[in-house]
């Protein structure tokens, strides 16, 4: 469906599983298998769940990184900084050769 057209709305009669307000319409059809929300129950759910972001995504908190001194076990190249804490019983790989790796599997 285009974006700005009105969605389909399913006429119900049914109460909310949270709060108990009643429910007419619903932009799905509902299964009867699972529990059905009002409107303002799912906005606060998604409030709540998000943090109030809009779309729901959540910005990432920076990573950690590992000051290392390694070469890449395929090219050689020198390797001062990685994602995690190199254990020394696995090959580590640069940027690029774990690029290639990845898109030949």
């Amino acid at each position: 469906m285009p974006f700005g057209q009105d969605r389909q709305m399913f006429d119900v009669d049914l109460s909310c599983a949270k709060c108990g307000a009643h429910i007419s319409q619903l932009p799905f059809q509902p299964s009867g298998d699972r529990k059905v929300y009002c409107a303002e129950c799912n906005r606060a759910f998604r409030q709540s769940r998000d943090g109030g972001s809009r779309g729901g995504f959540r910005p990432r908190a920076p990573r950690q990184m590992f000051s290392v001194n390694l070469a890449c076990a395929d090219c050689g190249k020198e390797i001062t900084e990685l994602p995690f804490q190199p254990s020394g019983d696995k090959p580590v790989y640069c940027t690029d050769c774990l690029r290639n790796r990845r898109n030949a599997a």
